[in-house]
């Protein structure tokens, strides 16, 4: 009886170690570059993996709602950083958020990726308060 309990139980802590690690690879965190001082990082379902530099982490209060903009496939893994939009973009972005109307939502980022000399908006990200 013990005997099999045991095995049952090592079943068990198996299978949830390898779904930690196999969620951990699916986010793409074993691919994350080296992160500036201050920034966090976001990986989301839809495959947006956003790291935010000079956004105030506000994750305890806030959630992180990450809209992804289509790329070639081949920068769909890669990681963006993310920062807020400069005046050329602001514009832009107050006509992404008309177009939503939700209610606490603030626009946070706009997510780059640098490949050689072009610069790729990879997704914006935006917030809205936790309840």
């Amino acid at each position: 009886m013990w005997f099999w309990l045991k095995r049952g139980i090592a079943v068990a802590v198996l299978g949830y170690v390898a779904y930690g690690v196999w969620d951990y690879y699916r986010a793409g965190y074993f691919t994350r570059p080296d992160m500036p001082e201050g920034a966090f990082s976001i990986s989301y379902k839809s495959g947006l993996r956003a790291i935010l530099v000079d956004v105030e982490n506000q994750q305890e209060s806030r959630r992180y709602l990450g809209y992804p903009i289509d790329v070639p496939f081949y920068l769909k893994d890669a990681w963006a950083k993310c920062s807020p939009p400069t005046e050329d973009e602001k514009p832009n972005v107050e006509t992404f958020l008309a177009e939503r109307n939700m209610p606490g939502q603030r626009f946070e980022a706009v997510c780059r990726i640098q490949a050689d000399n072009d610069t790729v908006v990879r997704g914006l990200i935006t917030s809205v308060p936790r309840l």
